[in-house]
């Protein structure tokens, strides 16, 4: 079983929601017996792949070809130029007549019987592939896009985050539904966004939520030794501005009644690359620390006794909300933070999202009894059934017929 998957970046490290969703998944298709042919981008601004990266990666598909970002002016012209048809980052992934034809090659060796596309932003090269190859074309949903997109130019603050976002957003309901119109079918990360594209007309969908795979699902839902340093936690990237805005509005509106009514409570934010909005929000609340860039994500969800999901924009399935339920801490979410996943999950959590209501379901966390002595733990596995890699398997005779 061989096929070919575009993704829009090398997925190691899998360092925000989208790339743990990718990553993962190439590593249930392994195991599942799937021989892949990775084509990624990767490089410019995002800095240069590293070897041990580049090698991580080869030990889980069989053939790799990373593209470089071109960043230069002559390059933004060009894309500037190509916004009557491609969107801002489809048309920074295009690739040269030399380089398409050397990679066709490479991919009529390989002997592909599927191209998959991940997400729509390598979808000229992942199309011309599928056509070159006469091969079907499959499409991975993370998000509607332009709904996706037209949040976080909504709610970015900076005129550069705006200018990027609006770029971003040109031509992309057009592309995204004539990347659906071509495939041979589909996997949502959303029951939400699958029901929503099949009111639409586009019946060849499947739902393939975020995978988790069993090593990470053992180790964090292991009983605890001991108990978390922290009271309340959150592990999120800390650049993206959906998760900005939910932030800053927990530290600001949130942690505030929390330490009125339980002076003393330890709180932590961990994440990635923590904006300048979110620095500042921190330094204005000393009582929470900063875990910058953690190197992996089970030690930190094991060590806290609440975990939190406070984001108010956004689309698909948010992964950190996958990653909380396998852990044993008590679990507090704003509605969109649970938005896309089955009922059965949802009950898992406490949902609020006011500034008061929160807090209280925050203190409510505090005060239950530990998830695994209650007779809600068998909720929360039933909860967790939907996201073990064996899924893969489920989806193999659609991408094989």
């Amino acid at each position: 079983m061989r096929i070919t998957m575009v993704c829009n970046e090398l997925p190691f490290p899998p360092g925000h929601g989208g790339l743990v969703d990718v990553w993962r998944r190439l590593c249930a298709m392994k195991s599942a017996g799937v021989r892949i042919h990775l084509v990624c981008w990767g490089g410019g601004t995002a800095g240069t792949p590293q070897p041990e990266h580049l090698g991580k990666v080869r030990e889980v598909v069989e053939e790799l070809h990373v593209f470089p970002f071109e960043r230069n002016w002559p390059s933004r012209i060009e894309r500037m130029v190509r916004l009557w048809r491609l969107p801002w980052r489809v048309a920074s992934r295009t690739l040269t007549p030399d380089a398409f034809r050397s990679l066709l090659d490479a991919q009529r060796a390989f002997g592909s019987r599927a191209v998959w596309l991940d997400a729509p932003y390598g979808g000229e090269v992942a199309r011309r592939l599928a056509r070159e190859l006469r091969a079907p074309l499959l499409y991975r949903s993370h998000n509607i896009e332009h709904q996706y997109t037209r949040h976080q130019a909504r709610i970015a603050r900076t005129v550069r985050e705006r200018v990027r976002w609006a770029l971003s957003l040109i031509n992309l309901n057009r592309y995204e539904r004539g990347i659906l119109n071509e495939s041979s079918a589909f996997f949502d990360i959303s029951v939400d966004d699958l029901a929503h594209w099949k009111k639409l007309g586009f019946m060849s969908g499947h739902w393939l939520p975020p995978l988790v795979d069993e090593v990470f699902a053992e180790r964090l839902s292991a009983p605890r030794e001991a108990s978390p340093r922290f009271d309340v936690g959150y592990l999120g990237n800390l650049f993206m501005p959906n998760n900005v805005e939910g932030l800053v509005w927990f530290l600001e509106k949130v942690a505030p009644r929390l330490l009125d009514a339980r002076p003393g409570l330890c709180l932590f934010v961990a994440g990635s690359h923590p904006s300048d909005r979110i620095r500042a929000a921190l330094a204005a609340r000393p009582e929470v620390t900063l875990i910058e860039n953690p190197p992996e994500a089970v030690s930190i969800l094991r060590d806290a006794q609440v975990l939190i999901n406070p984001v108010f924009a956004g689309s698909g399935v948010n992964v950190k909300s996958v990653e909380m339920l396998f852990s044993p801490a008590e679990l507090i979410s704003t509605p969109q933070g649970l938005a896309g996943l089955p009922d059965e999950v949802k009950r898992c959590f406490r949902i609020s999202q006011d500034e008061s209501g929160f807090a209280s379901a925050i203190l409510d966390g505090l005060r239950a009894p530990p998830v695994g002595s209650a007779s809600g733990s068998e909720s929360r596995a039933a909860a967790r059934s939907y996201f073990r890699a064996k899924r893969i398997d489920e989806i193999l005779p659609i991408l094989f017929r």
